[in-house]
């Protein structure tokens, strides 16, 4: 971009701050008519980039008398001053009563309606800061544009697609990531359309890329151990993390949240609260004796209840460690023992559930993997494991 363009742009917005958005109601009456003008902010004259104000005129002519019309009139001119100073406009036909707040005010409120939602503990920490990332990101995008969005109601169909296509195509990201940030725009869009700065959902009618299957896939059983025989040798800390994931079926996410006070040794169960799991539910799981054979080994059951178990470098700790530290010390083993890129630090639950299924059955299993239904867990069911039932094959029923 040229510098002269960059200072054009910096003018249209200077411009946009400071310009005039409507003007009050002034009611007047001649000897021949009675009617009340105001102002408002031409949307069209904002697009080209040249903001004005156009005049609007009502007229008030029939009336039994002219004190009628006058009550009439300055009922009118209150009504309309108020609609006027929540940010309406009739000439923008989005239905929303605040389409003239300013994008800067919006997105304030938006990231003060987040953050309230984190304190009171509606909302995960790391999803709080995933909405402020993306918001982020969409306003790095608006501010590249020519004509940037400076008031809620230009926040539209067009402007979307053209963000989205901008992920997608000029960013390079992938379907699956594309198709992250239209779910959040259409989060972002109900929350605008429910505090009345535009009328209807942009994001409507918006389809979602088709993803291509995953590449991650279940680690063979040479592979498990191998990965347990370099673990023991090099890093048994993150052989702990291993061994939990894969036991446990605990996400990563959730198994950073873990606290050395969730862990029942006396009941072998790790307790997953509520405000840290994914289905915002609170949960027990089984701890198989080699998990907490191993956790005695390592000493972590010393540490105080409230620390948590994978801090920094997966030692316990009083600050709760990354998610992003499962998937680099993965990377560190994955190199190191010269596993493909299929293998995933999430492989090791995958593995986890289609061992369990194979030894304890499906049911069990849906029950340690806390899945809604059956069907959630045969996702993860290999070809192999799907079984006929050759007692059914002389079944005879009543047709």
């Amino acid at each position: 971009m040229h510098v002269s363009d960059k200072k054009s742009i910096a003018r249209k917005r200077l411009c946009y701050d400071g310009i005039e958005k409507f003007r009050l109601p002034q009611f007047v009456r001649t000897a021949k008519s009675a009617y009340v003008y105001y102002y408002v902010l031409d949307p069209e004259s904002v697009a080209a980039g040249s903001p004005k104000l156009v005049r609007l005129k009502k007229r008030f002519g029939r009336y039994k008398n002219r004190r009628e019309q006058r009550e009439a009139a300055l009922r009118f001119c209150q009504d309309i001053g108020q609609k006027l100073e929540r940010g309406w406009n009739p000439l923008i036909d989005t239905g929303g009563t605040k389409g003239l707040a300013t994008w800067q005010e919006v997105t304030s409120k938006y990231l003060a309606y987040v953050l309230k939602k984190e304190k009171d503990g509606a909302m995960r920490p790391d999803s709080a800061e995933n909405y402020r990332s993306r918001l982020h990101r969409l306003e790095e995008f608006n501010r590249k544009q020519v004509v940037p969005v400076v008031y809620a109601y230009q926040f539209n169909r067009v402007f979307v697609e053209d963000y989205l296509d901008y992920c997608y195509v000029e960013r390079g990201c992938t379907p699956v990531t594309r198709n992250n940030y239209l779910s959040w725009l259409q989060t972002f869009s109900n929350w605008l359309v429910g505090r009345g700065y535009i009328g209807k959902d942009p994001t409507v009618g918006i389809e979602k890329l088709r993803e291509r299957d995953k590449e991650r896939k279940p680690l063979t059983s040479a592979a498990m151990h191998r990965l347990k025989e370099y673990l023991e040798q090099n890093d048994r800390y993150f052989l702990l993390a291993c061994m939990v994931h894969y036991y446990t079926l605990v996400r990563p996410k959730e198994m950073s949240y873990i606290r050395i006070g969730d862990i029942s040794v006396k009941e072998q169960t790790l307790f997953i609260p509520g405000d840290i799991s994914k289905n915002h539910r609170d949960g027990k799981v089984t701890l198989p004796a080699v998990v907490i054979l191993l956790m005695m080994d390592l000493g972590v059951l010393t540490a105080p209840s409230t620390f948590y178990l994978f801090g920094h470098d997966f030692l316990p700790s009083a600050e709760r460690g990354t998610t992003k530290q499962y998937r680099d010390r993965w990377a560190k083993v994955r190199k190191a023992l010269d596993f493909p890129s299929s293998y995933k630090f999430y492989s090791l639950k995958d593995t986890g559930i289609t061992d369990a299924v194979e030894r304890v059955g499906l049911v069990v299993a849906k029950d340690q993997a806390r899945h809604s239904n059956i069907a959630t867990t045969n996702r993860y069911i290999r070809k192999d494991q799907l079984t006929a039932h050759p007692e059914l094959k002389d079944f005879e029923g009543q047709l």
